[in-house]
């Protein structure tokens, strides 16, 4: 008779049972070590131990790999590229996507998002999956790289992902970041599913290439399908301003206040957008009321009342907030606050005060003046009627002068009994520019000049050189809102169906 023989674990086998139950406990330490871990000298130490203690070819090891070049990504990208290419062998799509978001991310690597995924489709062990193509989107939309991204588009409908929302998503912030705008409705269009993010990124792109009146007409359809968000409130508010429509952004305001929650009501850029609403349409008392509340104020909060005011010809109220932002807001001014400075002593004829600030601005805060500050203080002397000391700004400055600069000169010229040489010259750098060949301004200006000096032959030929080149005056603009609906009214323009009556209330 034969008996069974019980079947007992070696002790060849027991051994190895115990190893693998003390690596798996040692993977788990180090992993419970990477997810309390800080900083990248903490990191460092976890990797040094990672190599000296684990074999790089176990399972957990490359999931230890994937921890470490995650959390150097998010805070030491050299040291994450490092990794990656020497620790990281035969990469997954999450150490592609990991090393692909870091690069869109950065300040100056961008490029290398696309380059690297180029390098994963060429080495092809890997098909980028959803999570690949709006990292490389984003850097394409940065670098304005249309022709990359359109190919990325390309490889999206070849594998499959077209109506992937998030993807779509960022494809419309792509093509609206590049200025293509029917290319960013056609795949907004064309969603099969859409989100919030998807009305706010079509909302944004139309806000973006001023498409005003279509951003509006966007939210509306918007608001039948989702509530709006504080980045539509953003975008709504940026139209509202730049169309000068103050009812709808009024609404916009009370929105805010009554359905969102402290957090978003505080929110800095909100309460921003506000503030610029608010100066543009010229209602600085609400402006004022909106800053006075504000929980946190940055340098643009100070610059767009600065701006504010002075846009508006209140010039005291924008020297005072510029002093209370360097005492006060314990903010440090930059470019944009010296341009609101300059222009408030522009409106005003300050030329002592506007020199003391250009010269404080570089002297002090070590701000490098650019075009607008110079065509500012430019301006504020050729009113002045110190066309010299104008021109010898503008033949010192180191940036070249534009259109704006000789028509603020030209424009001093004609209303002065200055020397008509000047005019002449003026007139001749404007005409001879490109942006400014075909301005109607320029022959006016110097058509008022050579009145001034009573040079009528002149004004008769320039007037002649005016039909013969098909310049027609520009005609005046302006612009009122009503019950939300902004109308547009030009000089001479008799085709509005309302004109008899418009014309008996102004002349009553």
């Amino acid at each position: 008779m034969v008996l069974a023989t019980a079947s007992f674990p070696t002790v060849a086998t027991a051994v190895d049972y115990n190893n693998s139950v003390q690596t798996t406990n040692h993977h788990r330490r180090l992993l419970h070590l990477l997810n309390q871990c800080t900083s990248m000298s903490h990191l460092k130490q976890i990797h040094a131990h990672t190599l000296r203690t684990t074999c790089t070819t176990h399972p957990h090891t490359l999931f230890l790999h994937s921890r470490i070049l995650h959390f150097s990504s998010l805070h030491d990208l050299h040291y994450a590229f490092l990794f990656f290419q020497t620790h990281i062998d035969n990469a997954n799509s999450f150490a592609w996507n990991t090393i692909i978001r870091a690069c869109s991310r950065s300040s100056n690597r961008k490029q290398e998002a696309i380059l690297l995924y180029l390098k994963m489709l060429s080495e092809g062990n890997v098909i980028p999956d959803k999570h690949t193509f709006p990292f490389v989107l984003k850097a394409c939309a940065y670098l304005f790289a249309i022709s990359e991204g359109r190919q990325l588009h390309s490889h999206i409908f070849k594998l499959g992902f077209a109506s992937d929302v998030y993807i779509n998503n960022s494809l419309i912030h792509f093509y609206g970041s590049c200025g293509r705008l029917e290319d960013a409705r056609e795949v907004f269009d064309e969603m099969p599913e859409r989100s919030v993010v998807s009305w706010n990124a079509m909302i944004d792109t139309l806000v973006q290439l001023n498409e005003f009146d279509d951003a509006l007409t966007c939210f509306c359809e918007m608001q039948e399908r989702f509530e709006p968000d504080n980045f539509t409130i953003q975008s709504i508010l940026r139209a509202c301003a730049s169309l000068g429509a103050l009812s709808l952004g009024m609404w916009a305001h009370k929105y805010v206040l009554r359905r969102c929650s402290p957090e978003v009501s505080n929110d800095v850029l909100i309460n921003n957008c506000l503030l610029e609403l608010y100066c543009k349409c010229g209602s600085l008392e609400t402006a004022k009321s909106v800053f006075e509340r504000m929980v946190k104020r940055d340098v643009t909060s100070w610059n767009t009342m600065i701006l504010g005011f002075a846009n508006n010809g209140q010039v005291e109220p924008a020297l005072e907030y510029f002093t209370k932002m360097v005492d006060e807001g314990g903010l440090i001014p930059n470019s944009i606050t010296f341009s609101g400075v300059l222009s408030a002593c522009r409106h005003r004829g300050m030329v002592h005060e506007g020199q003391k600030y250009f010269t404080i601005m570089t002297t002090k805060y070590g701000i490098e003046p650019v075009l607008e500050h110079y065509g500012c203080l430019v301006d504020l002397l050729a009113r002045a009627g110190l066309i010299a000391e104008a021109l010898d700004v503008v033949s010192t400055m180191p940036v070249k002068p534009d259109v704006v600069i000789w028509r603020s000169i030209l424009d001093a010229c004609s209303k002065r009994s200055v020397g008509i040489e000047v005019s002449e010259e003026m007139a001749k750098k404007i005409m001879e520019s490109k942006e400014g060949s075909e301005f109607s301004g320029v022959y006016m200006l110097l058509s008022r000049a050579y009145a001034v000096a009573r040079k009528w032959d002149e004004v008769g030929s320039l007037r002649r050189l005016m039909t013969v080149k098909g310049v027609a005056k520009e005609p005046g603009c302006s612009a009122i809102e009503i019950d939300g609906v902004a109308h547009e009214f030009f000089a001479g323009d008799t085709s509005l169906s309302q004109i008899a009556d418009i014309y008996t209330t102004l002349d009553s």
